[in-house]
């Protein structure tokens, strides 16, 4: 499963290169990250972590991409045990006599921390906008660990041995490996192995510039498949004939009591996305040899205001529709040029109109040039938030101002 997730990313990647990805980003994630797994008579949570990352995106439509790259993150998690319990296993002690030792722990705790790389691959869907945009991303991603280092402690761990042969209890011979350890300290590395992840994420983004982008979110990464290669059944701490000082500790990772590790991180998600600028370049390139320069005439025709009429009103008028028709034509012919659409509202005597007039004026001919096949993209919507009259001491004029302006950028 991991190889073939493997082999579509590397596919996906090497698709998005040859096909000119739009958005190159560097992506930061923060919160709590780190693993999931049942753990008898003990709790495992995860701990704050987090990643970066650089991130790959390729246009599938005028509202899909596709995302992929690679993440660099620290997974954390913390595991305790229930104190007064006991853990009991057979041993043989040095003369070779049979029984069962007792692990008792009190305030035990391990902070397990590992680093992966991980490859995602998601679908990601955006509203249409120039300047904010709803997004939701939902994928997988492949996720490569190294090893867990784990760092053990315990206020105390009390060990003992029973031997059923004599029904004799010892707990005091810490030069045979029985007795109490007080304020105990460990530490040692668990092997993992690479896994599958389900993605998802959600938020808005935010454009800073032309050609690159903020998102800010929410994300969640829950495990398909188990981090840990196999199940161990191995003691809390190893049985020591030496001396009590001497065992050796094992993870509960590694006890029979510990179940199927995945991933579990969530938290916010930050990415600043950039324009490719191998494909800016070809096609400023591909403008410059397909199409003219605009005349200062046709970009004087594109900036006549589309006016509107009574106050209130935000539906285009039939004789403003045939100026519309040429607006598109030109940019038909003129394919790399962009404009700036901005709503105006009136403030007059007869009353005041409210901003929200002039956004709905910018999107109704927006809303035009798409529908007659104009690009979004090449679009940037916004609206005046007060009035701004085009002359001001003439109250007869005040029809002017319920206008929306053209300009190309």
């Amino acid at each position: 499963m991991i190889r073939k997730i493997i082999g579509i990313a590397v596919c996906l990647i090497a698709i998005s290169i040859g096909s000119h990805a739009q958005e190159l980003g560097i992506e930061l994630n923060g919160g709590l990250q780190g693993t999931q797994y049942q753990l008898q008579n003990g709790r495992t949570m995860p701990l704050p972590g987090g990643s970066l990352g650089l991130s790959y995106s390729f246009r599938l439509g005028r509202n899909w991409n596709l995302l992929t790259g690679v993440t660099g993150g620290v997974y954390r998690t913390q595991a305790t045990l229930k104190d007064g319990d006991v853990f009991t296993y057979d041993q043989v002690d040095d003369a070779g006599s049979a029984f069962q030792y007792n692990v008792k722990t009190t305030g035990y705790k391990e902070t397990q921390q590992f680093i992966a790389a991980s490859i995602p691959l998601l679908l990601q869907y955006h509203t249409a906008g120039p300047r904010t945009q709803w997004y939701f991303s939902a994928g997988g991603q492949a996720l490569f660990p190294l090893n867990d280092g784990i760092r053990q402690s315990a206020q105390q761990l009390s060990l003992s041995g029973y031997y059923p042969d004599y029904n004799l209890e010892v707990s005091n011979l810490p030069q045979h490996g029985f007795g109490t350890i007080n304020r105990w300290t460990a530490s040692q590395t668990v092997a993992l192995t690479p896994a599958a992840a389900l993605s998802v994420a959600t938020g808005l983004s935010f454009r800073l510039s032309r050609g690159s982008r903020i998102y800010t979110g929410v994300y969640l990464d829950y495990g398909l498949s188990g981090l840990k290669g196999r199940n161990d059944s191995m003691p809390l701490v190893t049985y020591s004939s030496a001396d009590v000082s001497n065992v050796q500790a094992n993870s509960v990772l590694k006890m029979p009591i510990s179940g199927q590790v995945t991933l579990l991180s969530f938290g916010l998600q930050m990415r600043i996305s950039f324009g490719s600028a191998a494909t800016k370049a070809a096609d400023r390139r591909s403008s410059r040899q397909a199409s003219p320069v605009i005349s200062a005439d046709d970009s004087a025709f594109l900036q006549t205001p589309i006016l509107f009429g009574a106050l209130g009103e935000t539906e285009i008028l039939d004789f403003q529709k045939s100026h519309l028709d040429d607006v598109v034509t030109l940019m038909k012919q003129f394919p790399n040029i962009r404009i700036s659409i901005v709503g105006h509202i009136c403030n007059s005597g007869d009353g005041t109109e409210k901003m929200e007039i002039g956004e709905a004026r910018a999107n109704a001919v927006a809303r035009y040039l798409q529908n007659s096949g104009i690009r979004s993209r090449r679009m940037d919507v916004s609206y005046m938030h007060e009035s701004d009259p085009v002359l001001p001491n003439n109250p007869s004029a005040n029809y002017r101002n319920r206008r929306v302006v053209i300009t190309v950028e």
